[in-house]
């Protein structure tokens, strides 16, 4: 029969068997369909009617052979849901083993059904699952625990909330790298707040079974399920164990830098509150000796990190300082642009070093500053001094007020907010007080301009804090209806209240936008809000909802915003479509530039996806739409060397439009930062194009603005830093994406660019031993250094002396004077002398022509042999290897993230790092030999007193001082 089968040129023969009164003939038909639909499936789809009706025959004893045929024609006919409802109704004649397209399209169809019913069922909005839905799926998962198929059990049972499943998977298998790879990559991407704290517990419950727990990976799930009093005991459970074991006490250092790195400031505040000491006695104790939790406690406060990022910064300072000084000369400081174009270029290129050397170098173009722009040159202080919590306000003391009286409101104002930026995400009471006590101590003409930095110095010191106290006190100053101080305070709320969901902030903020007039204050209630939902994913979608339906523009932009910060990083498709659908239908240009800028938030964890999907937009008629596809590359791809983008944005480097040119520089800025031109060619194109469009005096003063800015950006941190937008164990990086968001906001207000240092990051290797110090340590990278060098600086224009030109000879002259010559010398006997005579003079034409080349070519030999007699032979073998393989990276050295996979500790090195499989970071070491002496790195910055009065008057005179602070040459003045 199989043969008869094989030839059939036609249904119609089987077909009409299904019209036969008998059901043996009926069942022989679609028998014999069945195994020809793949063949004959538009022939026998006109007939699909008469199958249907022998599957609803109940008393057909083969229906179930009906409803698989019927599924087979629906899915070659496209009809998914069809095809899904008949495959149900075959029952177990539905063979999930098969591997055909038809079997495999229907079982992907069942689960993301399964998927959709169980969410939806969730949150009460449809009826239970249907039953045989279900049995399909468990068919699927015993099917998956049969062949030990357990990754994909786990990615099912997560999106279909099936925890049961979960955790059956996550015991059967590899318990260790199945936990690792939940909750690396697949947490991030659960798209309920509420499911995603479900799996958290219950990797916390998993990894607890086991005698010898990963409390790495325990205190992190504790910290996305706010947990500070768990997280306390294993802390204390670590230090007191590391008694006996030095291993136990580093694995609690370790895991209090990560909470550091990825946990909010409420959190780690909550953590220290619980570690610390009941009484005064114990208190007092730490403070005498350096005890395990005295240190764990200024781990978490971040005071150690932010000192080792401090010494690296400031010792691997690469910074190009004959760029800033072009930037500077070619550039009319005279015009604010300008002016505060070399501001954020040297803030950028400074940041976190501490070095203010061109500041001081350059008095009189910083005395050319005026309002607005002395602000911004002095809050630039907090982007170079940043992390300088120790010595803040002592280096900021020449610029801020002295008892409690203005005299020169910008260069004060930006004090404050230079303050904030030095202690963002970092915040000590005493700065905080501080802050707060200048929105309610200053009062006069000029008072907003005090309150606008103090806002924005307090929304970057108490960032994620989630205090309702210094929320009342910024309310309190958005409530004065003033553009100036509402502006920032509306931000600062946003930044304090970040990521809460704070319900009753979010009202007032809302209803406050709808009553004032002032469209400052508007827009940055859009931005605040938009940073209070940050990471709600689903739960942001209520009130993302409400903004949309507004009238108002920039309340739409607030909508924006919601749902770039709560998706974040997610990938959300839901989240991508709305932003689409907003970029090419909504009527305000603002509202469709901040739409495709969102996509570059959402896909940062997929920057490969975001070229081919802003393509197109990057082409659009809007210019405000090719700028936001520009800067959604720039952000999703930061530091990434994406050649797909940089192909992208080059041609935008030309638009006609000054301001697309401008987000187009920064984007490339971003993905090329800490790119050489050896691992990447596009580099030196791309600078030398910045220095055309800032060399352009007749250019659009916005391009040039970009130009200067992404000079800035591309060599950020003494080239030290990259835009780091996830942490070291690739979790999402809040205070980054903060700072990213509210840069961006620079199109409206200038001041608000400096916020980006909060997404620098340092791509250092940073190893510590046991009493926190770093030991000098060598480790191997397998690949050429010159892939990870430091790029080269710009050449210095060297004035050369004028050099005395060979006088060229006329061939007239020539003949004449060798006729003159010739008639002289006829006397002459001596036929040598006289051949001698005139080969001289025929020559002198070429050879005063070829003195120059002569020249040159002298020249190049002395460029080569580098002025020295050495033979070119010995000097080619000096040189080292172009084909070198490895070389050695030391102790706080610059590792590049792409270089990161290359680094190996050795085998048979001294010190072993306690967490295994990062190259960068901070990372506790354990010393194989600690009886032997160690060699200690020896700190370059200068040690002096805090801002504590009592411990600066018990500094002893000797002591090693901060950077002398300086005046800013600026004249008191009234706004």
């Amino acid at each position: 029969m199989a043969v008869q089968v094989d030839t059939l040129t036609s249904a119609n023969g089987l077909i009409s068997l299904l019209d036969e009164d008998e059901r043996e003939l009926q069942y022989y038909g679609l028998t014999q369909l069945n195994s020809v639909t793949d063949r004959f499936w538009a022939e026998i789809s006109d007939s699909i009617s008469k199958i249907e009706i022998l599957y609803e025959d109940e008393s057909f004893q083969h229906r179930k052979l009906a409803a698989l045929v019927a599924s087979k024609i629906y899915f070659h006919l496209g009809e998914f849901d069809d095809a899904l409802t008949f495959a149900l109704g075959a029952d177990d004649l539905f063979n999930l083993a098969e591997t055909s397209a038809y079997v495999q399209t229907v079982i992907n169809h069942a689960i993301d059904k399964y998927i959709e019913l169980r969410s939806l069922s969730a949150e009460d909005k449809v009826s239970p699952v249907d039953a045989r839905l279900e049995a399909v799926v468990e068919r699927m998962f015993a099917r998956c625990f049969e062949t030990k198929d357990y990754g994909q059990v786990v990615g099912i049972s997560i999106e279909a909330r099936r925890l049961d499943v979960l955790e059956r998977a996550l015991t059967s298998g590899d318990t260790r790298s199945l936990l690792e790879y939940v909750q690396k990559d697949c947490v991030a991407l659960i798209n309920s707040i509420h499911v995603q704290a479900q799996v958290q517990e219950l990797l916390v419950k998993v990894h607890l079974q086991f005698d010898s727990p990963d409390y790495e990976a325990v205190c992190l799930c504790l910290s996305k399920l706010n947990n500070p009093q768990k997280t306390a005991e294993i802390l204390k459970l670590l230090v007191k164990d590391g008694e006996s074991d030095v291993a136990k006490l580093l694995s609690a250092y370790q895991i209090a830098f990560d909470l550091e790195a990825n946990a909010t400031q409420e959190f780690t505040r909550a953590v220290i509150a619980e570690i610390s000491p009941s009484n005064e006695a114990a208190e007092a104790d730490e403070k005498d000796d350096v005890t395990p939790t005295a240190r764990i406690k200024s781990i978490l406060s971040g005071d150690e990190t932010l000192k080792l990022h401090l010494e690296f910064l400031f010792r691997n300072n690469k910074t190009d300082m004959k760029i800033l000084d072009r930037t500077c000369k070619v550039l009319d400081s005279r015009l604010s642009l300008s002016h505060n174009a070399v501001t954020f270029a040297n803030a950028f290129m400074h940041a976190g070093t501490t070095v203010d050397n061109f500041l001081r170098d350059n008095l009189e173009w910083l005395s050319r500053a005026s309002s607005w722009s002395k602000f911004t040159a002095t809050a630039a202080l907090g982007v170079i001094h940043h992390g300088q919590v120790k010595h803040g306000m002592t280096l900021l003391q020449p610029y801020l007020p002295e008892d409690n009286t203005s005299t020169s409101p910008f260069s004060e104002g930006g004090a404050f907010f230079a303050l904030g930026l030095i202690h963002a995400c970092h915040g000590s009471d005493k700065v905080l007080k501080y802050l707060q006590d200048a929105l309610v101590t200053y009062q006069g003409q000029n008072v907003e301009i005090l309150h606008h930095g103090a806002c924005l110095g307090l929304g970057a010191a108490g960032m994620g804090s989630g205090s309702e106290e210094i929320a009342q006190a910024l309310m309190n100053v958005l409530y004065s209806d003033s553009a100036v101080s509402g502006e920032a305070a509306a931000i600062g709320l946003g930044l304090v209240m970040m990521g809460t969901k704070h319900e009753s902030a979010l009202n007032d903020m809302l209803q406050y936008a709808k009553e004032t007039e002032h469209e400052k204050i508007i827009r940055a209630l859009s931005v605040g809000m938009g940073l209070v939902m940050f990471g709600r994913k689903q739960e942001a979608d209520g009130f993302v909802a409400r903004l949309i339906e507004e009238e108002d523009p920039l309340l739409r932009l607030g909508a924006v915003h919601a749902i770039t910060m709560a998706y974040c990083g997610t990938g959300d498709n839901s989240a991508i479509r709305k932003l689409l659908h907003l970029a090419v239908s909504d009527v305000k240009d603002d509202v469709r530039r901040a739409a495709v800028t969102g996509l570059g938030f959402i896909l940062l964890r997929s920057p490969e996806q975001v070229p081919r999907m802003v393509q197109l937009l990057s082409q659009s008629y809007n210019p405000h739409v090719r700028v936001g596809a520009a800067v959604a590359l720039g952000i999703a791809c930061a530091g990434t060397g994406s050649k797909a983008a940089v192909e992208i944005l080059e041609p935008m480097l030309k638009d006609s439009v000054d301001f697309v040119v401008e987000g187009a520089s920064i984007a490339l800025a971003f993905i090329l930062i800490q790119q050489n031109d050896t691992f990447e060619p596009k580099v030196a194109d791309v600078k030398k194009r910045y220095c055309e469009i800032l060399d352009n005096k007749h250019g659009e003063g916005v391009s040039r603005f970009g130009a200067a800015i992404s000079q800035g950006i591309i060599d950020a941190g003494g080239r030290n830093v990259t835009i780091g937008l996830t942490t070291s164990d690739k979790q999402l990086n809040a205070p980054a994406c903060a700072g990213m968001l509210l840069f961006l906001q620079f199109w409206y207000w200038f001041p608000l660019a400096h916020f980006l240092t909060l997404s620098f990051k340092p791509t250092a290797l940073i190893a510590i031993n046991k009493d926190l110090k770093a030991p000098n340590i060598e480790v191997t990278c397998a690949s050429r250094k010159a892939l990870y060098s430091y790029p080269p600086e710009i050449e210095q224009i060297v004035s050369q002396a004028p050099t005395k030109v060979a006088t060229a000879v006329l061939s007239t002259t020539a003949r004449a004077r060798r006729t003159a010559r010739k008639s002289t010398d006829e006397t002459e006997t001596d036929a040598g002398v006289e051949k001698k005579s005139t080969g001289d003079d025929g020559e002198k034409m070429e050879t005063d022509n070829n003195a120059k080349e002569q020249a040159d070519e002298g020249s190049m030999d002395v460029d080569e042999d580098n002025g020295s007699g050495a033979d070119p032979k010995s000097q080619k073998k000096s040189r080292k290897p172009a084909n070198e393989t490895s070389f050695t990276v030391t102790n706080l050295a610059r590792v590049l993230p792409y270089q990161e996979k290359y680094v190996k500790w050795s085998a048979n090195s001294r010190y072993v790092p306690v967490k295994q499989g990062r190259a960068s970071g901070v990372l506790l070491v354990k010393d194989t030999t600690p009886d032997a002496p160690e060699d200690l790195i020896v700190s370059m910055l200068q040690e002096g007193p805090d801002d504590d009065e009592e411990s600066a008057a018990d500094a002893d005179a000797d002591e090693l001082q901060p950077p002398e602070p300086f005046e800013y040459p600026f004249d008191s003045d009234r706004a």
